[in-house]
């Protein structure tokens, strides 16, 4: 029997490719503002219904869902470096409004897309999904995630929605130009002269493809014991091994020296950083010097198998998926 499903951020990098595959056994209807509607022809050529809209404006999308089954909640502001007003706008009320419109519709799961870094700066390895909430956050995005969290807690506790979290990583992929594409970017061009620290922290990534299957598996999966998952395969490389790795891939070579985080930190903020860095914000630079990587027991032990356990072959793929449609430069 085919599923009602509605899904706001369609138009977005994740967003996109989960609507689009969702759409292929069931009905889609994808929330989408009117400032985005140049992104919908893929999506309304695949049959994806497009409903005309906003999170803030409860109307817009009340009546819709009356009759869903499902919903998939990744309509965010995901831009590191925004201001704390905007992203608690559209992240924090945003998530509240939507949840307030699901209350008493019979919705059978709510899928909530959170990040895995709303662990802050806690530093470690296999950071689980059961640490407390940081008192400090590298930039107001992630504050704005953990704020959007509690608040589905608050509404799972209070009316019993059936809301499950789910965290991924940095999510990288075909189609992707904003995270892990930028430091790509950097690399490609051999303007990487340095490795952050002792090049020994972890960075932790996601194939797209796996984010995509694992939180349909988690929708619908019947016996869910758990109301929280990282998003993550088994690896995370060392800043060093993914440099080394990515430097191999596309011909050029290794960075000369190792620098200090702090100084990298420092530098990134001057106006010397801002052009050596031109592609890549303090914020974002954080990711990849910062020794942080994640759980995924429970992910696991639900039973979702992992097409790239290891990211390895996955940025192969993705670097020559760049360099075929002109978006990195070849060696």
């Amino acid at each position: 029997m085919n599923k009602n499903i509605f899904i706001t951020g369609a138009t977005g990098f994740i967003g996109r490719k989960l609507a689009l595959n969702l759409v292929q056994d069931d009905k889609v209807s994808a929330l989408v503002r009117p400032q985005s509607q140049d992104k919908i022809g893929k999506l309304k050529e695949a049959g994806v219904e497009i409903i005309i809209g906003d999170l803030l404006n409860i109307n817009s999308y009340l009546d819709k869902l009356k009759d869903i089954d499902y919903v998939f909640h990744l309509a965010a502001l995901f831009r590191l470096e925004a201001p704390k007003k905007e992203l608690y706008q559209y992240n924090v009320l945003g998530t509240r409004m939507l949840l307030e419109a699901c209350v008493g519709k019979g919705i059978k799961r709510i899928i909530y897309f959170s990040t895995a870094y709303i662990a802050g700066n806690r530093e470690g390895e296999s950071i689980k999904e059961e640490e407390p909430y940081p008192k400090k956050f590298k930039n107001w995005y992630e504050w704005s995630k953990a704020e959007a969290e509690k608040i589905v807690w608050d509404y799972r506790k209070q009316y019993n929605l059936p809301v499950v979290i789910v965290r991924p990583v940095i999510v990288y992929g075909p189609e992707s130009f904003y995270g892990f594409y930028n430091a790509l970017k950097i690399i490609s061009e051999g303007r990487l002269w340095v490795y952050p620290g002792d090049g020994k922290n972890k960075v932790h990534l996601v194939h797209v493809e796996d984010v995509v299957g694992a939180v349909i598996y988690l929708a619908y999966l019947e016996n869910i014991t758990d109301s929280v998952y990282h998003i993550c395969g088994d690896s995370a490389l060392t800043s060093a091994e993914l440099i080394r790795f990515i430097c191999h891939e596309v011909g050029v070579g290794l960075p000369k020296m190792h620098l200090h985080r702090g100084a990298i930190k420092f530098a990134s903020k001057t106006l010397f950083g801002k052009i050596f860095f031109k592609d890549i914000s303090p914020q974002l630079l954080d990711y990849f010097l910062y020794h942080q990587s994640y759980a995924n027991d429970k992910i696991k032990t639900s039973g979702y198998l992992f097409r790239y356990s290891s990211p390895l072959e996955g940025i192969r793929s993705v670097i020559k998926w760049y360099r075929k449609n002109g978006y990195l430069k070849n060696a």
